[in-house]
């Protein structure tokens, strides 16, 4: 709903924030980037209100897009708080492969309707929504299959610069008597594909200039590494709850009783 653009464009200043501020090991800036995941959620969850009260008939498929991208922001947002539910995991793979299968469907519309236009443009659509479903592709797989999800990750960004190379070197293109760039196309399609590409950006900026050394990882100190690190295994699968119990539960417990006995002293 591109009524509510300058609320993401404001959204995305206050992720850059949020993770500038990790990054000078300022722990507020993890609560920034949570809190951007759930008013991401808010704002799409709005949108999903707004499609059951319009007057027009609505298809399902409308609510597909919206409603993926909720339970991913609100996961994420929960992921940035170390807050895990049993198999939430699960729900999270459901709703990137739900947008998955959405813009693969758009990808095919669009490519039909400009394949009779421009096979230009039309193969243009096809490197762009593939490079979205790639970056999907690596969200799903980031706990299951993290060198997967890089590699797909790294597709991503590669077929996201090749589009706006070709796009820079063909600015205009003539479509029915009309020029049309293929910026221009792709800000007049429906949704928010835009969004999950510059998303693309920030992220393959941020880990790519993190893993040569050139940013430093974002903070926490709110419990020491290891905790996070017995987090991720129990997220992942790799450790099994024992008497109904993971690791980091436990660990959670002693730390805590730890700092309460520290704090009485």
């Amino acid at each position: 709903m591109k009524k509510y653009n300058p609320l993401y464009y404001l959204l995305f200043i206050l992720l850059i924030m949020g993770t500038l501020a990790s990054m000078a090991q300022n722990s507020y800036g993890l609560t920034i980037i949570g809190a951007v995941a759930f008013i991401f959620g808010l704002l799409f969850l709005i949108e999903i209100i707004s499609l059951t009260r319009k007057k027009k008939e609505v298809t399902i498929t409308a609510f597909v897009e919206p409603g993926s991208l909720l339970i991913i922001s609100v996961v994420l947002g929960l992921r940035v708080f170390y807050i895990h539910f049993s198999h939430i995991e699960w729900l999270f793979g459901a709703a990137v492969t739900a947008l998955i299968i959405f813009y693969f469907m758009k990808m095919i519309t669009c490519f039909r309707y400009y394949q009779t236009k421009n096979r230009f443009l039309a193969a243009l659509v096809i490197v762009f929504y593939i490079s979205v479903i790639f970056f999907l592709a690596s969200l799903a797989l980031m706990l299951l299959a993290p060198a997967v999800a890089q590699a797909a990750g790294v597709v991503a960004i590669v077929l996201l610069v090749c589009f706006v190379s070709a796009a820079l070197l063909k600015k205009n293109i003539v479509v029915e008597g009309i020029n049309l760039s293929a910026f221009k196309m792709v800000t007049n399609f429906k949704g928010h594909s835009i969004m999950l590409a510059a998303l693309i950006v920030l992220f393959s900026l941020y880990f790519g200039l993190n893993r040569v050394g050139a940013l430093p990882a974002i903070y926490s100190d709110e419990y020491p590494k290891a905790y996070f690190e017995l987090i991720d295994r129990a997220v992942t699968g790799k450790e099994k709850p024992v008497n109904g119990k993971y690791k980091y539960q436990e660990f959670l417990e002693k730390y805590d009783q730890f700092l309460g006995h520290n704090s009485g002293n």
